[in-house]
């Protein structure tokens, strides 16, 4: 899920330690070095998180799942009791209160910048680019809602049956053949299909590479970038290996596609754990920011941890299909370089 970098301090470090917990493999000191606490502090919060029904122990620690029908749901109900995530959650449906508490409407403030948004308690909702708040709603009712892919489009189509349709570029659908059959498949009105396709395609794999296939049949300007900024990073990188090669430019089209859309890079990065990023990586977001004006917005840190996510997630897909030693061998040769730099 990508809210809980919303929840307040204490909430985020509690949704990292269940996650470990889930692992069962790691000590208490281990779980302390990997969320950067103090042993105390993460006996502190196991039993809280005991007294809570989110865990249990007899030799070691382990999650309950006595009450809960999985990990998901855990982490969902943990959330829910954030109170800063409550706070958003009600901005988030335009149902924030004018008598809102000022320093915790601050706080909420001071995470919703990294998203281009804000809440105002005047409107009650969030202001910023509509089509990242109407994706931001989409995702919400998948994560917290048992609903149908059919179901969740109507909910939201009755939802925002009297909001004004969100702009979009032309360039985004080169062809708009598979984006009528999505539309006639789910019995979708037009005005918002366009983004109940670009939520879709993103939990639909194959999808979203013949989505990218098709900007790459019609040559669009969109996959001339993916396609400079991918030579950029092949400088550094010899792909020797067509899935690796492949995937690297599937997701690296996932980036380019949202920033089109007009998603900050928090919301693509947010999709994995935080993690350290090495100098190469930094010089590689620096070079594709001199090369592609696309990408003048983006801040140097977070493109060079959308990179670094891109070249992992490749470079795990590509030795996970490997079919043989030599292969893998040969993969984690032209990685190693980054791998160690971390």
């Amino acid at each position: 899920m990508i809210w809980q970098f919303i929840a307040r301090k204490k909430c985020q470090r509690q949704l990292e330690l269940i996650g470990l917990v889930k692992e069962e493999m790691y000590t208490v000191t281990e779980m302390a070095k990997q969320i950067k606490v103090s042993r105390r502090t993460i006996l502190r919060y196991l039993k809280d998180l005991q007294q809570k029904g989110y865990v249990i122990k007899d030799r070691e620690w382990h999650l309950n799942y006595q009450n809960k029908k999985s990990y998901s749901e855990l982490y969902r109900m943990l959330l829910m009791t954030d109170p800063r995530f409550q706070l958003f959650r009600q901005f988030l449906w335009g149902q924030g209160s004018e008598t809102v508490n000022y320093s915790k409407l601050k706080e909420l403030n001071r995470q919703l910048i990294y998203l281009n948004l804000s809440a105002d308690c005047k409107i009650g909702g969030l202001l910023g680019e509509s089509g990242l708040i109407f994706l931001l709603q989409l995702r919400y009712l998948r994560d917290f809602y048992y609903f149908e892919e059919a179901e969740i489009f109507q909910q939201m189509e009755q939802y925002h049956q009297r909001s004004p349709m969100i702009p979009i570029s032309k360039e985004l659908f080169p062809d708009d053949k598979s984006l009528q059959a999505f539309i006639e498949k789910f019995e979708l009105q037009s005005k918002f299909a366009p983004y109940f396709y670009f939520d879709y395609m993103r939990y639909h794999f194959q999808i979203f590479v013949d989505f990218y296939h098709c900007h790459k049949s019609y040559q669009t300007n969109l996959y001339h970038e993916v396609k400079q900024a991918g030579k950029i990073i092949g400088e550094v990188i010899n792909w020797k290996n067509e899935v690796l090669e492949n995937t690297f430019y599937v997701k690296l089209f996932d980036l380019f596609f949202g920033i089109h859309q007009g998603l900050p890079l928090t919301v693509f990065n947010l999709k994995w754990q935080k993690s350290i990023v090495s100098e190469n990586y930094y010089h590689l977001s620096k070079e594709l920011k001199r090369q592609l004006p696309l990408l003048n917005n983006c801040r140097v840190d977070e493109l060079a941890l959308a990179v670094k996510n891109i070249l992992f997630v490749s470079h795990y897909t590509a030795l996970a299909t490997a079919p043989n030693l030599e292969s893998s061998l040969l993969i984690q040769e032209k990685f190693q370089p980054f791998l160690l730099s971390d």
